[in-house]
C-alpha cells in the first residue's frame, strides 16, 4: 500500500503507460512515499514509557496492556516502515528487565489517532518499556489529502525526470518536430515542496526530524 496509485498520477498529469510503464510508476510511488514520510515525520527513538496523566497512566503492573506515547497532543502516529499505512509494524516496543535483558513484546494493535499501543500480554512489574515510532501533524493511517497530493506531485516529478532528463529538448522527424516540456520536473517539484511546507507549518515540523529519548 502507498499514499497514491497509478490512476492518481494519470489524473493529475498527462503521463500514460506509453510514457512510463505502470510498474515503474508504482515503484516511483513507493520511493515518493518514503520521501514524503522523511519530510513530514518526526522519529522518536527508544522513548521511555512513563505516566503522562490520569487518562494515560502507562502502568507497568502485570495487568495493563496498553500504553501511550509521550507525544500525543495534536499529532498522529506516523508511518515508520514507509509502506503508506500505519499498523503494528510501525511501532517497536522494547522491554528491559532488572538484569538488563532486552526483548521486544508483541504488539496486538495501534491507534494512530490516540497514539495508543496495545501489547499482546501485560509486562511484569519492574521492567522498563521503551518505544520507537514516528509522529506527524497530519494523518497517515487514514491518508490525509495533503499527504496524498504531495506524493502525487513528487511521483510526477520523478516520472518527468525519467522521461526527459538526458534527452534532447526537441527532435526533428522529416518535416515534423517533437518538443519536450523540459520544465515539467521543476513544476511538480515546486508543487511538492509547497505541499510539504503547508503540512509542516501546521506544527513547525522540521523536515527529516529525529528525536532521541532514552532515560
Amino acid at each position: 500500500m502507498a499514499y497514491a496509485v497509478v490512476a492518481d498520477i494519470n489524473l493529475h498529469t498527462n503521463i500514460t503507460s506509453l510514457d512510463v510503464a505502470n510498474a515503474d510508476v508504482t515503484s516511483l510511488i513507493a520511493e515518493a512515499t518514503a520521501k514524503v514520510n522523511s519530510d513530514i515525520n518526526i522519529k522518536v527513538i527508544r522513548e521511555r514509557v512513563k505516566s503522562i496523566d490520569q487518562t494515560r497512566e502507562n502502568k507497568i503492573n502485570g495487568s495493563n496492556t496498553f500504553y501511550y506515547t509521550q507525544n500525543w497532543r495534536g499529532v498522529y502516529l506516523g508511518d515508520l516502515d514507509d509502506d503508506g499505512d500505519v499498523d503494528i509494524s510501525d511501532v517497536i516496543v522494547y522491554q528491559v528487565d532488572s538484569n538488563g535483558t532486552e526483548t521486544t513484546p508483541t504488539i496486538s494493535a495501534v491507534d494512530d489517532d490516540d497514539l495508543k499501543i496495545t501489547l499482546s500480554s501485560a509486562p511484569s512489574s519492574g521492567v522498563r518499556l521503551y518505544i520507537t515510532y514516528n509522529y506527524s501533524r497530519v494523518r497517515q493511517g487514514t491518508v490525509d489529502k495533503r499527504v496524498k497530493l504531495a506524493t502525487i506531485y513528487l511521483t510526477a516529478a520523478m516520472c518527468y525526470a525519467k522521461i526527459n532528463i538526458g534527452k534532447a529538448p526537441s527532435m526533428a522527424f522529416g518535416s515534423s518536430r517533437l518538443t519536450r516540456h523540459m520544465k515539467s520536473y521543476n513544476h511538480y517539484m515546486e508543487r511538492y515542496h509547497g505541499e510539504i511546507e503547508k503540512i509542516n507549518e501546521l506544527g513547525g515540523v522540521v523536515s527529516s526530524g529525529e528525536s532521541n529519548y532514552k532515560i
